[in-house]
């Protein structure tokens, strides 16, 4: 007997294309069914705290910009001690390798004599 036929995509792919293959539309809102609802739970607080009169948002945007100056100046500060200590470390070495030099100088000075 013979065997029937299992599968063809004969004419399917015409088919698609009568109407066009269209991109699926994205949601302008991400679901959150599925999501840790004690994450879902604390953002809703945040996006709570965050809402506020444009004074508020005024004064937040002050502290924040003063505290930006202030992290640069304390970065300014660090970035001077660390170039201040490397240059003392640079003339430590200086100081050690001319004492080396100077002991092999004197010891070859020792051997002559």
């Amino acid at each position: 007997m013979a065997k029937s036929k299992n599968h063809t995509g004969h004419n399917q792919s015409y088919k698609n294309h009568r109407n066009g293959i269209k991109k699926t539309r994205r949601p302008k809102k991400m679901s959150m069914s599925g999501m840790n609802c004690k994450f879902v739970r604390n953002q809703a607080y945040a996006k709570k705290g965050m809402r506020c009169t444009p004074e508020e948002k005024e004064e937040r945007l002050k502290a924040q910009k003063e505290a930006q100056k202030k992290m640069e100046e304390k970065k300014a500060t660090e970035k001077a001690q660390r170039l201040k200590e490397l240059e003392e470390m640079k003339e430590a070495e200086k100081l050690k390798a001319a004492n080396k030099q100077a002991k092999k100088d004197a010891q070859a000075a020792s051997k002559k004599a």
